[in-house]
């Protein structure tokens, strides 16, 4: 029971970290255009960006090993 969902969630952790990756991209160069300093809130975008690109990373990695 517990293979038969692992590949589904492998999906969805890719869609969510391209998601997050380009939303979070967009968002982000919105705010710099308008904003020229780093405040809170581009930073926690950031660590968005970053999470999207580790789960785009992770699931890379673990198709390699399948």
């Amino acid at each position: 029971m517990e293979k038969e969902k692992r590949p589904t969630r492998k999906n969805w952790d890719l869609m969510i970290g391209i998601a997050l990756v380009l939303f979070g991209s967009l968002r982000l160069y919105n705010r710099l255009q308008t904003q020229a300093e780093w405040n809170f809130r581009a930073i926690l975008t950031l660590t968005f960006i970053l999470y999207g690109g580790f789960l785009i990373y992770r699931h890379f990695q673990s198709t390699k090993k399948d």
